[in-house]
């Protein structure tokens, strides 16, 4: 791929986003919010952990080539940051309704 092409669709990429604000912002009004946020959320989370995942075993495998003493390490580091992420996410969405900014 150029580097045309690749600024073309990185340009019509984020286009979508508008879309999809606009799409939100419409069936919103229609729908629940709370389905189209669960949604949204979903989305980004899979492609956030199909990305992460694969660089995940790439770094276990460099990790097992080298010396190998620290791979037990290496799985726990990695799980610990998962369900750090995973429980600041939740503690956000049961505490939502009592946070204040300002």
């Amino acid at each position: 791929m150029s580097i045309q092409q690749a600024l073309f669709f990185n340009f019509l990429s984020a286009c979508c986003c508008y879309l999809g604000m606009a799409f939100g912002i419409l069936a919103g009004n229609q729908f629940s919010p709370n389905w189209i946020f669960a949604l949204a959320g979903g989305m980004f989370l899979y492609i956030a952990l199909a990305d992460m995942f694969p660089e995940m075993n790439e770094v276990s495998r460099e990790e097992e080539e080298a010396g190998g003493s620290g791979s037990f390490v290496t799985f726990i580091i990695q799980n610990a940051g998962l369900l750090t992420g995973f429980s600041i996410m939740l503690l956000l969405t049961v505490y939502s309704g009592q946070i204040q900014l300002g």
